[in-house]
């Protein structure tokens, strides 16, 4: 089928979906659609049946293949199959090598590699008997897409580090930050402890729900403090956490929510005592770099943040000024910031305080999308 768009937008995710992800390729999408009126998005089977901006066509990649690297070479084989029908195609924005290969084997498509994330330093935490032979390939891929683009896009200034130390020329990649839309005031929901703390997000393990769990061994001496996990997942993927909360003891402690859409989500956030972003000390997170988006909400929520003393967060926030910052993967340090907070409510309001006039002035969607705005108003003069 051709669709006659003029710019394509292509991931290798599901899409719309309970990810984290999802917030910002709805609006990277919105901004293309405003644009390049016929923008198509291509992507994995979607999750949730929310509706995308006008302007946007969309087109789902729905096999089912178990194996990872099978369902990437299947999918991108199906891109290579729409592509070829799109001869009409000016731009072309991709978040994966998957999505990749195919766009730049086109020449005429203006190409913008938007790198979050890299599979040779991810998939080693998803799947830890993945060959070094397989890692060397995907590496070779990666950096085809990287060195043959015309432009990156990246959130952080650590992955851009990361990308010219692989000898991409650094004039071609912005430096584009994630964000957050400021929501209502929302009523707290039913059912909720009185006093918790909060974790939402994806459940890999560089995001270190192990070491947040460990964490509540210590703050047991406060029964009345629970910690309320919301996952992106579906509740199979909890299950390796929910055995060790009960081998740890603080099962009793935690309540898990599963898949909540965005105002479900933020009224849970916004009642917390706060936040915790445990990330871990990892290749995936110090090499490469990440910009969490649990960081941008929690920041917009105007509610307190505890989270990992990495690069990657001293980017965003100011220790103990807009947050507490703890040594990654020390649970006994991370349960000292909590109690911290737990005791003094006047230190909450000044980190939150803090933290959501920095938003206001540099992360609200606003700010990010007039960057994004200028980088493709200019996108033709722009390229390498």
């Amino acid at each position: 089928m051709k669709t006659g768009s003029n710019a394509i937008f292509a991931t290798f995710d599901p899409y719309p979906s309970y990810k984290g992800s999802a917030i910002h390729i709805e609006k990277v999408t919105e901004l293309m659609a405003s644009k390049f009126p016929k923008t198509l998005v291509v992507s994995l089977k979607k999750h949730t049946d929310k509706p995308l901006a006008p302007g946007l066509q969309h087109l789902e990649f729905e096999m089912e293949e178990s194996n990872y690297l099978k369902r990437a070479q299947a999918y991108s084989a199906w891109l290579d199959d729409i592509l070829e029908k799109e001869h009409q195609l000016e731009v072309g924005h991709f978040r994966d090598v998957w999505s990749g290969i195919p766009i730049l084997k086109r020449p005429h498509i203006t190409s913008i590699f938007e790198v979050n994330g890299l599979p040779s330093i991810e998939l080693p935490s998803r799947y830890p008997y993945i060959g070094e032979s397989t890692i060397e390939k995907i590496k070779v891929l990666e950096d085809e897409c990287l060195h043959k683009c015309q432009l990156i896009i990246c959130p952080s200034e650590t992955i851009k580090k990361h990308l010219i130390k692989r000898k991409v020329l650094a004039e071609k990649i912005h430096v584009v930050s994630n964000g957050a839309d400021i929501p209502a005031p929302l009523n707290k929901p039913v059912g909720l402890p009185d006093e918790y703390l909060v974790y939402f997000g994806a459940l890999q393990p560089w995001q270190g729900v192990d070491v947040l769990l460990k964490a509540m061994q210590y703050l047991q001496d406060k029964p009345e403090l629970k910690l309320v996990i919301c996952s992106s997942h579906k509740p199979k993927f909890a299950r390796p956490f929910i055995k060790l909360a009960e081998k740890l003891s603080v099962n009793d402690q935690i309540l898990w929510k599963y898949q909540l859409h965005k105002d479900e989500l933020h009224e849970v956030i916004q009642h917390a005592m706060c936040t915790v972003a445990p990330l871990t000390e990892c290749s995936r997170n110090l090499e490469q770099g990440c910009s969490p988006l649990k960081i941008f909400e929690s920041m917009a929520c105007k509610t307190p943040i505890v989270a990992s003393d990495l690069p990657v967060v001293r980017e965003i926030l100011a220790a103990d000024k807009e947050a507490k910052l703890c040594r990654p993967g020390r649970p006994a340090d991370l349960a000292r910031c909590i109690r911290l907070l737990a005791d003094y409510p006047d230190l909450r309001n000044e980190l939150s305080k803090n933290a959501f006039a920095k938003i206001i002035s540099n992360y609200t969607w606003d700010h990010i999308n007039s960057t994004l705005s200028a980088i493709y108003d200019n996108i033709f003069k722009l390229v390498f």
